[in-house]
């Protein structure tokens, strides 16, 4: 008697060329926006795709990212092909404010600018649901679809470890007891620095370090002020690389993180995967978010009353005097993990309607790799 048929093997999921280009997106490899495209390459990857960095290589669905000049030139390049445009809505008009010097003035035309950006899209991606309502807005004009997908976080990589306190305090040079608050950011007024040396003046026995940088000549009057008379508890080491900084989240004794605007805050979901003790400004999208005292304490308000009270509140939370939420936080960065991010992706490809094409041969991929008039793509030369 012959045994039972043999059964036939799937074939394996269609695997998609997606373009992730480089070009300006350069620019912003410091920002949360350039720790977002590093978040959507390791999820297309964990996906089985491919990432494609020239728009001069064939690909299916392009995704962009950054407000630059280069950007609608890219949407082009994508329709003239017929490849859907995904266009990720980091930026909004709110956020933009008290950024870079002459930022507020210039507000309502850089709404016009990345509202003409996020139309160029077939849909658009913005991190959360707080920023879907914001360029909700008429005034945005938007008609394709919005998607919500968190940017995520590594919980495998951004995770608790004892280890870390001593590090942290040897990479300081700092004393193996000493008290540490840190904060990560972009040295703007809307991340909360101005708020934050002010803070660190009142507590002149803890140490405050910010981990992050913006060049010199962006930065605002009042940033400067600021950093130019910062106490000396307050410390500045700039831009560091993943592993110092996970250093940092995992060895402070807390995170303190004042910004007045965000549309996610990729740098507060790692303090909550390594289980750091958070202290947030309650803005609107943290307190829906991240609830005062179930997963993150927060301090509302402005000027000299909010130091005050953000210096009383950080007090209770380093003598633990305030409920120990690590938790609570470790658990709502899982839900953001870049496993669940890329199930979402891979919904939001399925509603795109993102399908593998049919690749071009040897002779014709030659040929559009030395096309130079391809909208935003580099040289053959440059590559």
């Amino acid at each position: 008697m012959s045994g039972p048929a043999p059964v036939p093997a799937q074939d394996p999921a269609p695997r998609l060329r997606v373009l992730v280009p480089r070009g300006m997106d350069q620019l912003a490899r410091e920002s949360g926006i350039g720790a977002a495209i590093r978040h959507q390459e390791k999820v297309i990857r964990s996906l089985g795709h491919e990432v494609v960095r020239s728009p001069l290589d064939d690909f299916d669905v392009v995704h962009l990212n950054t407000p630059f000049p280069d950007t609608p030139l890219l949407a082009r390049w994508a329709r003239l092909r017929r490849r859907p445009v995904l266009m990720w809505a980091h930026s909004t008009e709110d956020d933009f404010r008290d950024s870079f010097t002459g930022a507020n003035a210039v507000a309502p035309l850089f709404r016009r600018w990345i509202a003409h950006l996020y139309r160029r899209g077939d849909a658009v991606v913005t991190p959360s649901g707080y920023a879907r309502e914001l360029i909700s807005a008429p005034k945005y004009g938007l008609r394709a679809p919005i998607h919500v997908l968190s940017n995520g976080v590594d919980t495998s990589f951004f995770r608790p470890d004892p280890s870390a306190r001593g590090r942290l305090r040897e990479s300081l040079g700092l004393a193996p007891e000493a008290e540490v608050v840190v904060s990560v950011g972009m040295q703007l007024v809307r991340k909360g620095i101005v708020d934050w040396v002010e803070l660190a003046r009142s507590m002149p026995g803890t140490t405050f370090v910010w981990y992050g940088r913006t060049d010199p000549r962006m930065l605002t009057a009042a940033v400067r002020r600021a950093l130019a008379g910062a106490p000396p508890n307050a410390l500045f080491p700039g831009y560091v690389q993943a592993a110092e900084l996970r250093d940092a989240y995992c060895g402070a004794d807390a995170f303190c993180f004042l910004t007045t605007e965000e549309t996610e805050g990729i740098v507060l979901l790692e303090a909550l995967a390594c289980g750091a003790p958070v202290l947030v400004r309650g803005i609107p999208l943290y307190r829906d978010q991240f609830p005062d005292g179930e997963v993150t304490h927060q301090v509302t308000g402005e000027g000299p009353a909010f130091v005050a009270a953000t210096a009383r509140k950080l007090r209770a939370l380093l003598d633990g005097e305030l409920a120990d939420l690590r938790a609570e936080g470790r658990a709502a960065a899982e839900d953001v993990d870049l496993d669940r991010v890329a199930e979402h992706l891979a919904a939001i490809y399925d509603a795109a309607g993102v399908t593998p094409r049919r690749r071009a041969g040897a002779g014709a991929t030659a040929r559009a790799r030395r096309t130079a008039g391809a909208p935003g793509a580099p040289r053959a030369a440059a590559r």
